[in-house]
């Protein structure tokens, strides 16, 4: 018991040092404001391809670089950059027929920073041969 009360006070007392000497002008904390997630977002797949749709809020479209789109591996749980796009749309061509496809997408703002990725939302790729 005295054992783990000393371990306990140690921890405390490391806990309350702080920054060295060096770094007392550094801000103190972080502030991480992500851009939003977007919005209903859907994949439609096609004849060796993937139609993918989202929506995003209007009031803050402005300060968007870019979106990410991702391509989701279920299996694996690997997530891939498939592309980039300005728009709130992307297709994926030239796919494989016959497979499943899953993606994520994510915003990215004027700054490079870059949002929380949707959830994944998979479609079947067909195939006319």
């Amino acid at each position: 018991m005295k054992d783990l009360l000393l371990v306990m006070v140690v921890s405390v007392a490391v806990l309350t040092v702080g920054c060295s000497k060096e770094h007392e002008d550094l801000p103190t904390s972080f502030i991480y404001d992500p851009p939003s997630v977007p919005l209903d977002f859907e994949v439609t797949g096609g004849n060796h391809q993937a139609v993918l749709n989202w929506d995003y809020p209007s009031e803050e479209i402005g300060g968007i670089e870019e979106f990410r789109v991702y391509y989701y591996f279920e299996a694996y749980g690997i997530v891939e950059l498939a592309g980039t796009t300005n728009a709130t749309n992307y297709t994926d061509t030239q796919l494989v027929g016959n497979l499943r496809y899953c993606y994520r997408v994510s915003a990215v703002d004027t700054t490079g920073l870059e949002g929380y990725r949707t959830e994944a939302v998979c479609a079947f790729v067909g195939t006319s041969d």
